[in-house]
């Protein structure tokens, strides 16, 4: 990801993107259909019929924001090919996720569970959950995961920004220990939300009873998921050591004044 510039995307373009989130958002996961309508995620616009738009994704593959996805059965596809009766799957590049995440575009957890190979989310989003976690993501869990990955994403592309310098040992390191901080962040963030305390005042903030409870369960049943993913746990550890460093670090100065 060394090296990657902000690339300007135009408004047609964005059209063409949300029209690739919006099909690999066809998820057919009933709960997740269900937060999509408490939380109205996404726009409420009749999406069209998928064969009655054509989009142009030269400009993205130029800009290596999409590449042409590589079919599962190859043999067929290059039958097809040869027939003249081909038509192109594009997919997002690790340049396009960054992008995304970068310009706050709307996307589900779906997206994200597509993509778990890709470097960028291997590296900085897998890294400290399970993918079963992300998978079922509730709606307060999930503002958080995309908050992280869009303060990273615009990180990386403004520090590649202002610097010409070649990736040396020292530069990784240090994008290494921020990219750590931001992770530690989350964790804290996340530990604090689910707190029962927290849990409870955040979900008493609708006018319905009933979606106040749709939404205490939903939460719950995330808090309970959460604390079987030993990667958050691991990162939550972490986050506790570093309080706990941080703090003795404090009470040992204030001695010394």
């Amino acid at each position: 990801m060394w090296g990657m510039k902000r690339i300007s995307i135009l408004e047609e373009e964005k059209k063409i993107i949300y029209s690739l989130l919006n099909n690999e958002q066809r998820n057919p996961n009933p709960k997740y259909e269900k937060l999509k309508r408490v939380f109205n995620f996404f726009d409420k616009k009749k999406s069209q019929s998928k064969n009655s738009i054509i989009y142009d994704f030269t400009g993205l593959l130029e800009k290596d924001l999409v590449e042409v996805e590589k079919p599962k059965d190859i043999s067929s596809h290059d039958r097809m090919e040869e027939q003249g009766h081909v038509s192109h799957n594009y997919k997002l590049t690790n340049t396009g996720l960054i992008h995304i995440f970068s310009g706050r575009f709307a996307y589900s957890p779906y997206l994200l569970v597509k993509y778990q190979q890709e470097v960028v989310l291997r590296d900085l989003l897998y890294e400290y959950f399970e993918l079963d976690t992300i998978r079922s993501s509730s709606a307060k869990f999930f503002v958080l995961i995309t908050e992280y990955l869009a303060d990273v994403s615009t990180y990386l592309i403004g520090y590649n920004k202002m610097s010409n310098d070649t990736l040396t040992k020292d530069i990784e390191e240090e994008i290494e220990r921020n990219l750590k901080l931001f992770a530690l962040i989350l964790g804290f963030k996340i530990a604090i939300l689910f707190k029962e305390a927290n849990l409870i005042s955040t979900t008493l903030e609708g006018d319905n009873d009933k979606g106040i409870l749709a939404l205490y369960q939903m939460e719950t049943t995330m808090k309970k998921n959460l604390s079987k993913d030993v990667k958050l746990l691991n990162l939550i550890t972490q986050v506790l050591n570093e309080l706990e460093t941080a703090h003795e670090e404090l009470i040992n100065t204030s001695r010394t004044n």
